[in-house]
Order: C-alpha cells, then sequence, then structure tokens
C-alpha cells in the first residue's frame, strides 16, 4: 500500500548511522501488510542531520546505488547478481547492527573486479545543493524497483580540500515504514524514504616553502646563516602550529627549506628573527601565506605563493659592509615515546 507520506525524517536518516538495521528483519518476519512489489520507489540522501552538512552544503557528494535483492509481497529477501552470494537466512529478530555492517560488507567485496551488474540495479546521483531545491544537499534516486540496495557515497574532498570526508556504505530496503525500522508506530509502506550519510573526516596537509634571496655576498666571511620562526593559526586565530627553522648560504643563489605535515587551511606568519651576520634585511621582516592541501596541488586549485600553488614567502637581504662572519644549524628533537629523543634537522633544501 502506497501511502504516499514521507517517513518522519528523525527515525528515516537513523537507518543511514546503522541505529536500527536490526529493525529490518521485521520487514519479512512481523510486518502485516503485504509490500507492492510493482510499486515505483524513490530515495533520497539528505545531509540535513549530518554534523558535516555545513561544508556537505559546498560539495558534490556521488553516491552510487546498487540493487542487492529482490523482495517478495511477505519481505523476504533473494540476492540477484553479483550479489548472489550474499546469505539473508541469519537476518532474524536477533540480527544486531553489527550483522548488517558485515553483510554491507559482504556486499561491497562482491564489486571487487568490476563485475558485470544488470542493467537498471546501478545509478549515480550527486548529493549537492541546488538553489530551488531546498536549504540543504540532497540527491534523489527515481524509479526505483523495490528490493535492497546497497548505498556506497564516494570519499569527496571539501571545497577547499582541507577534509577529505570517507563514508560507510550501508544496505537499506524499500519500501520501508516506521515500524520496520523502529519495532513501533506505523506499519503502512513508504516507498519515498529519505536517509542521511554516515560520515568520517580526515584533516589534509599541506607544504610551505621559505625562501631566502641574497642581493650579494661577502666571500671572505664564508657561510652565513638565517632564522625564521613559523605560526600558523587556525580559523580562530588560536595558533596550532609552531616552529623555528633556519637556511645557510654560501652565494648569491637562493635557498628554499620546504616544512612538510602542516594542516591545511592554516594561515601561516613567518618572520625572519636572525638576519645573519653583517646582513641586513631588505624589505619587511614578516611574510603569511595560507596552506594549501597536497590534493589541492594536485587538483590545481591551489592559491599559495610558492611552486605549483603551495603556501611560500620570500625575504631578501644584503650584506651590510660588516666584518663579522659565522653560521648556524636549527636541531630539532622529538620523544620516540620510550623516554628518548629523535634528532631531526627540517632544513632539507627543497627538491627541484
Amino acid at each position: 500500500m502506497k501511502t504516499g507520506k514521507r517517513m518522519k525524517r528523525g527515525y528515516a536518516l537513523a537507518l543511514a548511522f546503522l541505529l536500527t538495521l536490526p529493525c529490518l528483519a521485521k520487514i519479512r518476519t512481523e510486518a502485516a501488510l503485504a509490500i507492492d512489489t510493482k510499486a515505483d520507489c524513490s530515495l533520497t540522501v539528505s545531509v540535513e542531520d549530518s554534523d558535516y552538512k555545513d561544508d556537505f552544503n559546498d560539495m558534490s557528494i556521488p553516491v552510487t546505488l546498487y540493487r542487492v535483492a529482490d523482495v517478495d509481497a511477505s519481505g523476504r529477501f533473494t540476492p540477484v547478481e553479483p550479489f548472489s552470494k550474499l546469505d539473508f537466512g541469519y537476518v532474524s529478530n536477533a540480527a544486531t547492527a553489527d550483522d548488517w555492517m558485515k553483510l554491507a560488507a559482504d556486499a561491497g567485496k562482491c564489486l571487487e573486479g568490476n563485475p558485470a551488474i544488470p542493467e537498471g540495479n546501478v545509478s549515480t546521483v550527486d548529493v549537492q545543493k541546488t538553489q530551488g531545491q531546498g536549504s540543504f544537499a540532497t540527491g534523489t534516486f527515481e524509479k526505483l524497483r523495490t528490493g535492497m540496495y546497497l548505498v556506497v557515497p564516494a570519499d569527496t574532498y571539501n571545497a577547499d580540500h582541507t577534509v577529505k570526508y570517507t563514508f560507510t556504505p550501508y544496505l537499506t530496503a524499500l519500501p520501508s515504514s516506521e515500524y520496520t525500522l523502529t519495532g513501533s508506530g506505523s506499519e503502512d509502506w513508504d516507498y519515498d524514504t529519505v536517509v542521511g550519510l554516515k560520515a568520517g573526516e580526515e584533516t589534509q596537509y599541506g607544504k610551505l616553502n621559505i625562501t631566502k634571496v641574497l642581493t650579494n655576498y661577502n666571500e671572505t666571511l664564508g657561510r652565513t646563516s638565517f632564522v625564521f620562526q613559523i605560526e600558523g593559526r587556525d580559523e580562530t586565530g588560536t595558533v596550532v602550529y609552531s616552529n623555528v627553522i633556519s637556511t645557510t648560504h654560501e652565494g648569491t643563489e637562493p635557498e628554499t627549506v620546504k616544512l612538510d605535515k602542516i594542516p591545511a587551511g592554516l594561515n601561516v606568519t613567518v618572520t625572519e628573527v636572525y638576519s645573519g651576520a653583517s646582513y641586513r634585511i631588505v624589505g619587511s621582516d614578516t611574510d603569511s601565506d595560507v596552506i594549501w592541501s597536497d590534493s589541492a596541488v594536485e587538483a590545481g586549485t591551489a592559491g599559495g605563493k610558492g611552486p605549483n600553488g603551495e603556501a611560500g614567502v620570500t625575504f631578501t637581504n644584503e650584506y651590510d659592509g660588516g666584518n663579522r662572519g659565522g653560521y648556524g644549524v636549527t636541531n630539532q628533537f622529538d620523544s620516540d615515546g620510550n623516554g628518548g629523543w629523535i634528532w631531526e634537522n627540517p632544513t632539507t633544501p627543497a627538491e627541484e
């Protein structure tokens, strides 16, 4: 029986978060109303209840839907190719969320090797915010047959590539009802279901290039060093990254040091805190840039002042006529977790 009313969003989205998957067993064990297996269904993926909806509203998340099994009027599932080896026999009222997660993982394994999928059993939509189509990013699969489906969102970067979101694939049945999801409430079948996304986030990292230019060089005084203080601030202005590095020169050839694994999106300020014996800075002793992630560089969307759009700052110095020489080395020591220390020299020249 097609009621035409949408499921209440609170319990519909719970399915996507794998909180009520065991109740899907009630589709074939306890539901009183027969399923109209000839009815058209729809499945809408919405980010409305996601903790990451602000990012998701600015993204386009590809979601692929695979039809895993047929369902008969009484709610019994029969797997279809290439999922024919899936075992729905152990799905009962005693099945746990872990059981359903395992079944979803088993369904994912059936897709390894890019098997042939019957026409009409797979489709993809982009979950994105569309002008005039509501306040949240959504994507809707239309004209679906009844059955069990595997929902597979693709890993996707946010708009500025500072975070990569990964998603847990899950199974959902069409149609569904309040009763099959929660064990209580209406038994009317809802053929137009709304689900959400279960997401995890991975912080992205980028590089900072610090370049020192000497307009002239006193060969008699020999090698000379310059020291820089780096501070990275997040969007609240809090310092979350701090480091000190140096460059050492034996001529006027520009020297660049590259710092890696800095959280993308930080605003970094670099200050030259030591300008070398007998050298003076030309212009400002401070420069800044934003850290762009490696993925943004690869995508060609990075906008930093360094090579290929990486973050970069540049300082220029000149010989001041003095007769003081000397240079130094910046050492960094990190705990090895066992009461010892690991020495690291972060002033490795950048690769050409």
